[in-house]
């Protein structure tokens, strides 16, 4: 009698879990097909006031009107950007949690802070590209860049950035490119560099014009080269690297990806709803209000850049370690 009953319990705790199962994957197929009916949770892994904070910001209240619900934005800033990111990847593959990227996250990974990459996500868009700038202090008693190349070479410009992203690529490149003497005072995110170089604690910094822009007209630094390929119009009398016979071009896409294993399906219709945003007059002129471009790629074309950038940097991160 026992040993029948037994046998029986094993059975019935079999076909419950054998339900169970069933009934997780019903939820997650209508997941998927009635996505979304929820919040979504949009990570953004630095600290308020960058301009990746900024910009995540302004994907977020425009594509809320493109996918019929709204994001809830969650600053989880440390490490380079890492921090949220690897919070990120142990989240729910369920489509209510994505975050923001940039190139940073690739640095961090290919310099040994993080073991996550781009790569442990799944891409969904590209949403804008910020120009780079480098602004100097006020303090420092330069007007242009061939000022500063100058007083480089006989004094140690003190660059202020982050060690584990981005800006510690662009540095190397820009010291060996100007020939001067430099050194990297590392920062959290580029708006702690910012409020550094805006008191005189560091001599320069490699920034974005919504990040910076405040603080120029104010008087605490200023802005002596843009790392694009021609003038821009909002910063029409700041002269390019190019245009000093210097080959320095510096700039960062921001974009979203989602939790390894979230359904395709969810991907595209993420994707869709992101590209409606990029296609918004509103949207675009709010970017461009913070000086940056819109710049779609939908998850494909996304990847591959994720790919191409992958590759440089591993690359350039070498050749700073040797």
């Amino acid at each position: 009698m026992k040993k029948k009953s037994m046998k029986s319990l094993f059975q019935t705790a079999a076909l419950a879990l054998a339900a169970i199962a069933l009934v997780g994957c019903s939820d997650n197929a209508e997941s998927a097909e009635d996505f979304p009916e929820r919040e979504i949770e949009l990570i953004i892994p630095w600290a308020p006031g960058g301009g990746s904070d900024i910009e995540g910001r302004l994907v977020a209240e425009h594509t809320s009107e493109n996918i019929d619900t709204s994001f809830v934005v969650i600053n989880s800033a440390g490490v380079g950007g890492t921090v949220g990111l690897e919070e990120l990847s142990e989240k729910p593959a369920n489509g209510y949690n994505i975050g923001q990227i940039h190139e940073g996250l690739l640095v961090a990974h290919h310099t040994d802070i993080t073991s996550i990459n781009y790569d442990t996500f799944i891409p969904i868009a590209s949403m804008s590209s910020s120009d780079q700038i480098l602004a100097v202090s006020n303090n420092l008693g330069v007007e242009t860049l061939e000022e500063f190349v100058e007083y480089g070479k006989s004094n140690e410009v003190r660059f202020g950035g982050t060690v584990a992203g981005i800006p510690r690529v662009w540095v190397e490149q820009l010291g060996r490119e100007l020939e001067i003497d430099y050194n990297l005072v590392g920062y959290e995110g580029l708006s702690e560099a910012i409020q550094a170089l805006a008191g005189g604690h560091i001599d320069a910094a490699i920034v974005d014009y919504s990040s910076a822009n405040e603080f120029v007209e104010a008087g605490h630094m200023k802005f002596i080269a843009i790392g694009t390929q021609e003038r821009v119009d909002n910063l029409p009398d700041v002269p390019t690297f190019k245009e000093s016979g210097y080959e320095m071009s510096m700039s960062i896409n921001r974009g979203y990806v989602a939790p390894e294993g979230t359904d395709p399906a969810i991907i595209e219709a993420l994707g869709d709803a992101f590209e409606a945003t990029a296609n918004n007059q509103e949207y675009i002129d709010a970017i461009e209000n913070v000086g940056s471009s819109v710049n779609f790629m939908g998850p494909e074309a996304y990847k591959e850049y994720l790919n191409e950038q992958n590759d440089m940097i591993a690359e350039i991160t070498a050749e700073i370690a040797e």
